[in-house]
This record gives C-alpha cells, sequence and structure tokens, in this order.
C-alpha cells in the first residue's frame, strides 16, 4: 500500500500524462517485489575475497598487483595526444564545477551524488525499484544527474596527470570515488535504476584505473574499493539484463549486454566472470543481429545511438581480439555495416545528421566535439578492417581516442591503410533505414523517411519525408533537434511533433501524436522510396500514408538539377474533402530571412549568403509567414545539443486545397545557393515545366526530361 500511497503523492507533483505509466509502472514494481534482490550493502575486504578462484590470492594487495600488470593498450598513451581543452575541462573538475547536458552544478563542498534540477530537493535513495523517475516535474530530468554519474569524468583527471603530472588530478579521482561510495550503497538510489549507466560508469572507472597506475596519490584502499564496487555493479546488470530484454529491447540492450562483456573480460581472476560473459554475448549476438538492419542502419534509425551503440561494440570487439577470443564473423561484419552507414550519414561539416532522438551519451569518456568523436571512431574501424574509406573520414594521424582502444598497435595498422581521396556518390541510399542522401561535393542533403520501429518506438520523431540540407557545409534546413526526455515546458514532445520538422502538416494535425515522453497515439506509416541518378540530375521520389485516418496521402520529390545547382521539392497530397496544408521549413538559429516578395527569400548568416529559397506554383490565398521561436512558438525551437534549447527561425507555407479522386494539391520550393532565373508552368495536373525541364508525377518514380514544348512562363 505505501507505493500506491507514494503514487498518489507523486501525482499531485507530477505530470497527469504520465498516470497510466505511474499506474503500470507502480503495479509492476509490487509485482516484481517478490523476485530476489540483491545484497544492498558494500562488500567487505572478507566478502570480496571470496568473488576470486580458490587459491588465485592470497591478499588484496596480490590482486591488486596482479591486476595492474595485466597489460591494457590504455596504458602507455603518449602524453603530447592529451590536448589542453581536456586539461581545463579536468582543473573545473577539481573544483568540483560540472556541466552536463545544458545544465551547470558548483558544488561548494561534498558533491551530491543523487541532485535533481527541480525544487523538490534530491533523488530519493530508497531501493532502486521503488523509485519512480519519469514525469516527475518537481525534480526534474534524470539525465543530468545520471550524466554526472557516468563518471566519465574520471578519465579526464587521469589524463591530465598523465600529460602534466600534478597530484591534484589522482587526489579529486580519490575523493570523488569515496565520496560516491559513501552515498551509493549497492542497490540504492537512481543510480542503480539503469544498467546501462551502470555499465557506462564502470567503464569509466577502469579506464581511469590503469590511467592512473603509478600515482602514490590512487592508493590501495581506492583501488580496493573501486573493484568491490564494480563487482557489485557488474552483478546488478547480470541480475537484470533479462529485465532489458522484455521492456527495453533497443540501445539499452546493447549497450548493458556489451558493458557486461567488456567488465568480465576485465576480470578473469573472478569466479562469476566467466559466467557474466557467456551471457552477455548470447544477448549480444542476436540482439546486434535482430537489432540492425541489412544496410548497417540500427532500427531506431538515430545516428546518435548508433553511434553510441558502435561505441559499446568498439570497446567488446577489440578487447576480444585482444585477448584472442573467438568472435562471430557475422557480429563482425554488422559492426563494419554500422561504421559505413554512419560514414554515408556523415555531413560535409563534419557531424552526423541530428534526426530522431539524441542525448549526446558516448561509451569512450572523451570530452569531444561530435565531428571529432566520429572521426576517432573512424580510426579505430579502419585500423580493424583495414578500410581506406573510414581513413579518409577519421583525420590525419591516430588520435588520442584510437589509443585508449588499440594502443600504438592500432597506431600502426592505421598507418600502413592506403589512403584514397574522400569520394561520395551523388546518390546514397541506406534502404532499410529509409534515409536517402544527395550529395555533391560539400553540398548535401538528406531525406527521411524510416519505418516505424514499434513497438520500441520511444526515439523516433513524427517526421516522415522530413529533409535536411547543407550548402558549402552551411546547414541551411535544420533538425529541431531533442532539447530533453523531461521538461517542464513541454518542449520533448512539441519538438518530436510534425511541426517542428521540414514536413507537411494537414489540418494542423501530427503524422501520430506524442504520448509522455516515449510513447505515441497511432504509428507513422512510411511508403516506398526511391532515389537513382541519371544525366544531369538525381531524384528520390517517396510516400507515406500517415495521414490515413482522414485519407490523405503525402508524396514528396526531391530533384537536384546538376546544371543549374538547384534543388526542387516538390509536396503532392492527394485524398478527398477540403483540408489546410502547411508546409514548415527550419532554419539554423542566427540564419537571416530577408523577404524580396511573397514567393522569394533570401538566407544569410553571419552577413554572408547562404540560399535562395523560392516557392513556385503559389495561390492567390497562399500564405507565406517568417517564424521565429519564442514561448508562444515552441514547434520552432532549435537544440544543437541535449538540454540545451534556443529560438530558430522558419518559413510557413500555408493554403487550403479541395482534394478528391481527380484533383490533388501541389506546392513546390527551389533551393539555390544564388538566385536563378526562373522559367516556370503547369502543363497538366502532375505535370511541370521548369527552365527547359519537364516533370512528370503519373509515374512512380516521377519521370524527369528535357521539355519538348514551349515552357510557359509563371
Amino acid at each position: 500500500m505505501r507505493s500506491f500511497q507514494r503514487l498518489y503523492e507523486e501525482m499531485q507533483l507530477g505530470e497527469r500524462a504520465d498516470l497510466t505509466a505511474r499506474l503500470v509502472s507502480t503495479v509492476a514494481n509490487v509485482m516484481g517485489s517478490f523476485r530476489r534482490r540483491l545484497p544492498a550493502h558494500e562488500l567487505t575486504t572478507p566478502e570480496f575475497m571470496q568473488i576470486f578462484m580458490p587459491g588465485r590470492f592470497e591478499t588484496v594487495h596480490d590482486f591488486l598487483q596482479s591486476h595492474a600488470a595485466r597489460p591494457a593498450p590504455w596504458k602507455g598513451i603518449p602524453p603530447n595526444l592529451v590536448p589542453e581543452d581536456i586539461v581545463d575541462a579536468a582543473n573545473h573538475i577539481v573544483d568540483r564545477k560540472f556541466s552536463f547536458l545544458g545544465c551547470d552544478f558548483h558544488f561548494r563542498e561534498n558533491i551530491d551524488w543523487h541532485h535533481s534540477l527541480g525544487p523538490g530537493g534530491p533523488w530519493p535513495r530508497a531501493h532502486w525499484s521503488e523509485i519512480q523517475f519519469r514525469g516527475i516535474s518537481h525534480l526534474g530530468d534524470i539525465r543530468p544527474c545520471w550524466e554526472m554519474n557516468r563518471h566519465q569524468f574520471f578519465v579526464w583527471l587521469a589524463l591530465a596527470w598523465h600529460k602534466t603530472g600534478d597530484t591534484k588530478y589522482p587526489k579529486a579521482v580519490t575523493r570523488f570515488l569515496h565520496s560516491w561510495c559513501d552515498q551509493n550503497t549497492p542497490e540504492t538510489g537512481v543510480n542503480y535504476i539503469s544498467g546501462i549507466e551502470i555499465g557506462l560508469r564502470c567503464i569509466s572507472w577502469l579506464l581511469a584505473d590503469r590511467l592512473l597506475k603509478g600515482s602514490p596519490d590512487w592508493d590501495e584502499a581506492a583501488q580496493e574499493r573501486m573493484h568491490r564496487n564494480i563487482f557489485s555493479q557488474a552483478q546488478h546488470i547480470s541480475e537484470y539484463l533479462v529485465y532489458t530484454e522484455k521492456m527495453s529491447g533497443n540501445n539499452h540492450l546493447l549497450g548493458e549486454a556489451a558493458s557486461l562483456a567488456w567488465i568480465a573480460l576485465q576480470y578473469p581472476e573472478w569466479l562469476d566472470s566467466e559466467r557474466w560473459l557467456k551471457r552477455a554475448l548470447n544477448v549480444l549476438w542476436p540482439a546486434l543481429d535482430a537489432q540492425v538492419f541489412p544496410d548497417g542502419m540500427h532500427f531506431e534509425a538515430s545516428p546518435g545511438y548508433q553511434l553510441l551503440v558502435v561505441e559499446f561494440l568498439a570497446l567488446v570487439f577489440t578487447e576480444l581480439r585482444r585477448q584472442k577470443l573467438p568472435l562471430p564473423s557475422k557480429s563482425y561484419a554488422i559492426l563494419e555495416k554500422m561504421t559505413a552507414a554512419l560514414r554515408t550519414l556523415q555531413q560535409p561539416d563534419g557531424e552526423l545528421p541530428n534526426i530522431n532522438d539524441n542525448d549526446n551519451g558516448c561509451a569512450i569518456p572523451l570530452p569531444l566535439p561530435a565531428a571529432r568523436r566520429l572521426e576517432g571512431v573512424m580510426s579505430v574501424m579502419c585500423a580493424l578492417y583495414n578500410r581506406p574509406d573510414f581513413k579518409s573520414s577519421a583525420g590525419k594521424a591516430f588520435p588520442l581516442y584510437g589509443h585508449l582502444l588499440l594502443g600504438e598497435q592500432g597506431a600502426e595498422e592505421f598507418r600502413i591503410v592506403a589512403e584514397y581521396p574522400e569520394k561520395f556518390p551523388f546518390v546514397t541510399e541506406l534502404r532499410n533505414g529509409g534515409l536517402h542522401i544527395l550529395q555533391r561535393n560539400s553540398d548535401w542533403l538528406l531525406l527521411k523517411n524510416n519505418p516505424d520501429p514499434f513497438p520500441q518506438s520511444g526515439h523516433n520523431h513524427a517526421d516522415l519525408l522530413n529533409v535536411l540540407l547543407q550548402f558549402d557545409g552551411r546547414p541551411v534546413l535544420v533538425d529541431a533537434g531533442t532539447y530533453r526526455f523531461s521538461d517542464e515546458r513541454g518542449l520533448r514532445n512539441t519538438l518530436r511533433a510534425t511541426a517542428a520538422h521540414n514536413t507537411v502538416t494537414v489540418d494542423r494535425r501530427n503524422q501520430a501524436d506524442p504520448v509522455r515522453n516515449f510513447d505515441w497515439n497511432g504509428t507513422v506509416k512510411p511508403g516506398f522510396t526511391q532515389s537513382h541518378e541519371e544525366d544531369g540530375f538525381a531524384i528520390t521520389d517517396a510516400q507515406h500514408d500517415s495521414y490515413h485516418r482522414i485519407g490523405i496521402t503525402h508524396r514528396r520529390i526531391v530533384l537536384w538539377l546538376k546544371q543549374e545547382d538547384a534543388i526542387l521539392i516538390i509536396d503532392r497530397l492527394q485524398g478527398r474533402n477540403t483540408h489546410a496544408m502547411d508546409q514548415y521549413w527550419h532554419f539554423a538559429p542566427g540564419t537571416r530571412v530577408e523577404e524580396i516578395n511573397p514567393s522569394l527569400y533570401r538566407l544569410s548568416t553571419a552577413g554572408r549568403p547562404l540560399a535562395w529559397v523560392r516557392f513556385l506554383r503559389d495561390k492567390d490565398l497562399d500564405r507565406h509567414e517568417i517564424v521565429a521561436g519564442s514561448e508562444g512558438n515552441p514547434s520552432f525551437m532549435f537544440s544543437r545539443r541535449y538540454g540545451e534549447v534556443e529560438p530558430g527561425v522558419a518559413l510557413r507555407h500555408s493554403w487550403i486545397s479541395s482534394l478528391s479522386a481527380t484533383h490533388a494539391s501541389h506546392r513546390i520550393a527551389l533551393f539555390s545557393k544564388k538566385e536563378l532565373p526562373v522559367e516556370f508552368g503547369d502543363v497538366w495536373p502532375g505535370e511541370f515545366l521548369f527552365n527547359g525541364w519537364a516533370i512528370d508525377l503519373s509515374h512512380t518514380p516521377a519521370k524527369v526530361g528535357r521539355a519538348k514544348m514551349p515552357v510557359v512562363e509563371g
């Protein structure tokens, strides 16, 4: 009854939309309370000695000496590889100044490892299964708290000591570790809720431990306590991996299984390690096969989460290779395909497209900008797979990132891979993942028509036929991003709704309606998508039926004309009855949108010309608006990284159209780097003429060719 009383109290302060989820969670927790609970106390030294193989060590000191002597690639990192910005970041950490996911924490004395963003005080320290962490607005978003408790800054501190020799860095790690263990009894508090968070923390501890070997300030008492708590945390991951299999069969399952496997590989002396490794790999290999499409895209179609999964896999694969343990060829090939898919998605500015959810999480604990992190992944995969194309995306030298995973051997393997000039085809498809890319040099376009990953669709957005665009490596059309998974302003659901993306709404409806923070009412329904290149142009033709409940089909044709260096985006809406249509074009913050006339707009950033946008086939009653993001217009806000949000700017093209079996509604937007003379006209419904090109939508895909009749100016 106390669980239900707590539910009632929390609902007075929480969000009504989460009532169903809370009821389900409470009932599940009450029913689950009968299952075996792990010991909720920190292991003593005698208990710790019982986890080793019999006769292996007589004392903890013997184990620590043996563990320190084991080879590891990250033990011999050249200090010159550690950049000054890591030292600067470490200096802030020493002073207990943390900045995570748009939130700043400054603890003047003791760090509160259960700190919450809301006014309701710190997160409770009950048994982890009794803590409700979703939808409780008086405690805020839990992600910044979890981010701090990943302890990835332990590695920054260790690297800063490695570079400078300053003892303040290992002293800080020792102090923080004892503080954390004092406040986090095993199985207690929010830091034992998520297995993937536990795994990331253990990875950070182990990497920092090896880097700090030789420092007298990283003493044996701290090392022993770290190992004791790693055992308890790995035991937790192993025990509850079956729950993750049933409830979170997505990147969480891959991350938890991979981290458990990696931890087990670090401790061959422990009795449970062999069982953990077998359990983890028996989950990881089938899950990897089930979750990754043949084209290498993870089913969640989130490049950010795919990069995180690749990092987890890289840890396991490189350690299995180093220990000369078997690795399934199929899984090895899947990782290669996943990496190739990331390279395909890489934008000219070096980053990955910010589509679907992205919490900017990383498994390799280095404070790197997004583009440098991707370069690090490519450097490791270049060495593993001997892929010159990966090397072309990896930068010129083997980075610190690569040394953490592969050491000097990896650096040598990287050096001998052949160097080829970077080339991208005009048309590239990740067909299974529903992502289609057109690219010419540093001009780049992506169209998204990914399959709905229902029921694991929590990280999806309602944005079929969304288009992203860069000219000369500068963003033109952008995605709204994620912001936070829980926020009192409601931006979580606003930014994953249809109007926050470069697509079309009908009657201001969503393709699917977001419910709570990770659920949906309805499912998105992508249709066909075809892309191909011909002499003089490339075309992507796609369709979705997410408005089937009101009888509407949305088809979008993207036509890139080489000679004109222009991109036509044609929207065709077919169905019945009269409807209000809105076409959205979202630009990055700082973009100046200047109206030349109601159908022509000039874009610039920092005083530099960026692009021209022209609307073709406008009707008299069409309306165009320049809309800036604000509290009153949240659909036009922009989140570059998790936890950060700022006003964006957009063009909204609105019209009303009466549809029938013989009459569809068409609107056309032209994007170009310079202002173009335009000759445009209709031939008959569904066929248009543009600057000597004929575009016929009666075919699928649309038929494009040189016009054979006089052009009517329009």
